[in-house]
C-alpha cells in the first residue's frame, strides 16, 4: 500500500515497538533524513546504517522505549523515550560507528561528531526525555505528531515523571508543534562549527511540566 494511502486511513493506534520493527522504523526515519544525521555521518546511506544499528540496540535493550503510531498495520511515526539524554554512551557510539562505517569511516564520523557535542544540552532531573520523534512525510500535518506526544506524556505519567523534555534544532519547524503542546525553551546552545556542518545555528532544550509542584 502506498504511503499516501496509508496516511489517509483511520484509525491509528500506538503500540510498543519490538525488535522486528527496526528496519521499518529506519525506513520511515530516512524517508526524509535530517540534515544533522546526514552531515554527521557523511552521507545519507551511512547515516541510515548507523541509525539502524542504534535502533536495533535500543529495541533489544531496557534502556529506552519506542512507541509506534500505526495505521493499516504500517508504522507512520514513532517516538523514542528514555530517562537520559539524546546521545548514547561513548562506547556504544564507537562500536556502532565502526559497524556502520568501518574503522576509517568511524574516525571521520567521530571528528564530525565533536560539533554535535558542542551543542548538546543535558536533560534535567525527573524527566522522561524524548530522544526521537519521527513522522513519515506523507502522514505529517494530520495529527500524527500530536498523537505521539500524547502517548509520550502518558508514558511519563505512568513512570511518575514530573516533566517531559526534548532537544531540537533552533530552526526546526517542529518547534511549533512542541510549543502548541506546552513545551517551553529553557536552554539554547549555538556553535559556528556546528552551523557550518549542518546548516542549523544550534539546538534548544524544551521542557513540559506534567504536574504542578506545590511549595
Amino acid at each position: 500500500m502506498a504511503w499516501c494511502a496509508v496516511a489517509s486511513v483511520s484509525p491509528a493506534h500506538v503500540r510498543r515497538a519490538t525488535a522486528s520493527d527496526a528496519s521499518a522504523l529506519n525506513e520511515l526515519m530516512f524517508a526524509d533524513p535530517s540534515r544533522e544525521a546526514v552531515a554527521l555521518a557523511g552521507d545519507a546511506a551511512g547515516a541510515a546504517r548507523f541509525q539502524l544499528a542504534l535502533l536495533r540496540r535500543t529495541l533489544a535493550s531496557d534502556d529506552a522505549t519506542v512507541l509506534v503510531l500505526e495505521r493499516a498495520g504500517r508504522p507512520i511515526g514513532f517516538a523514542e523515550v528514555a530517562s537520559g539524554g539524546d546521545i548514547p554512551p561513548l562506547g556504544v557510539l564507537a562500536r556502532t560507528a565502526v559497524h556502520a562505517f568501518g574503522v576509517a569511516g568511524a574516525a571521520r564520523a567521530a571528528w564530525r561528531s565533536f560539533s554535535r557535542a558542542r551543542v548538546d544540552l543535558k536533560a534535567p532531573a525527573d524527566v522522561l526525555h524524548l530522544v526521537e520523534l519521527q513522522v513519515h512525510p506523507d502522514a505529517r500535518n494530520q495529527g500524527a505528531g500530536s498523537s505521539l506526544l500524547a502517548a509520550v506524556e502518558e508514558e511519563a505519567q505512568t513512570r511518575d515523571k514530573a516533566n517531559v523534555s526534548l532537544t531540537t534544532g533552533i530552526d526546526n519547524p517542529a518547534r511549533r508543534l512542541y510549543t502548541r503542546h506546552g513545551f517551553s525553551v529553557v536552554a539554547e546552545k549555538r556553535d559556528a562549527r556546528y552551523e557550518r556542518l549542518t546548516g542549523s545555528p544550534g539546538r534548544v532544550l524544551m521542557v513540559k511540566p506534567l504536574r504542578v509542584t506545590r511549595p
